[in-house]
């Protein structure tokens, strides 16, 4: 089904929403850095549907982070930091199995973008930048991610297989 409202956009809509939620609780929970856990869901979308689709997820996405509280410092740059991950981990789509290599270099690619794009946000608009913090977050958001993508990827494509999305 290729529609609007397919019900694999809709797993992946949801999974967007239930991974944002999950940040905001345990980043008031938690006291240090945390990994992006909206980055997995659209890196893993963007691996199996391209980069236009991707970057669209990633749009999508980042409007949901900007609304989520404390939201961004600059409403509207976390959706188009993750529309340019959606573009980035789009980019790498492979068909068939893609290697294991292949996919720590797109999620490698694809954790640098927001990482890097709030130092520079951070420097723009002559905001304090913690960088041990940003780094520290991006190592965490890339193993989290090497774990979650291509479970995400497996379970996206058992549910094909089956017709349920």
């Amino acid at each position: 089904m290729t529609g609007v409202l397919s019900p694999l956009r809709l797993l992946r809509a949801l999974a967007v929403v239930v991974a944002a939620l999950v940040a905001v609780v345990l980043g008031a929970r938690v006291p240090g850095p945390l990994p992006d856990l909206v980055l997995p869901v659209v890196v893993a979308g963007a691996l199996l549907s391209g980069p236009s689709r991707g970057a669209l997820l990633g749009l999508g996405a980042g409007w949901v982070v900007d609304l989520m509280p404390p939201g961004s410092p600059v409403l509207g740059s976390a959706a188009l930091l993750y529309a340019a991950v959606g573009l980035v981990a789009g980019a790498g789509r492979r068909e068939g199995e893609v290697a294991v290599g292949w996919l720590a270099l797109v999620v490698f690619a694809a954790s640098a973008v927001p990482a890097l794009g709030r130092v520079l946000l951070g420097l723009a608009g002559s905001e304090p930048v913690n960088l041990s913090a940003t780094a520290v977050q991006w190592v965490l958001t890339v193993g989290l991610s090497l774990v979650v993508v291509p479970l995400l990827i497996r379970a996206e494509h058992a549910l094909v297989r089956r017709h349920l999305a």
